[in-house]
């Protein structure tokens, strides 16, 4: 799973092939560590259909200023550049899985 920074976000959100989850977080968000040990499981069951990256908005607040991050975690899904799902909070598996399911078939 790709670490992206303001040098490589852009690039990483708009050349992907297909839709890439972002996952905006930082180290002093409790949640966030949570929801790191499912964001990992998800990026292998969903592997060739979703590309999994993630921000730390700490090291990186341009980004997070440019995206309106307001609360954490904070998932976002890009195609082709442009956003087209947001989660925010830290929710059970289940839950990002029927979230990501219907982004996925919104897009596809």
């Amino acid at each position: 799973m790709l670490n992206l920074t303001k040098e490589t976000f852009e690039a990483a959100i708009t050349q992907h092939k297909g839709p890439v989850i972002v996952d905006f977080w930082a180290s002093y968000c409790g949640p966030c560590k949570t929801l790191e040990i499912t964001f990992e499981k998800l990026s292998k069951d969903y592997a060739g259909k979703l590309g999994f990256v993630k921000v730390n908005i700490e090291e990186n607040e341009g980004i997070a200023s440019k995206y309106e991050i307001m609360g954490l975690p904070c998932l976002v899904v890009f195609n082709n550049g442009v956003e087209v799902d947001r989660y925010v909070g830290n929710f059970p598996e289940a839950s990002i899985r029927r979230k990501i399911d219907a982004t996925l078939a919104k897009v596809q």
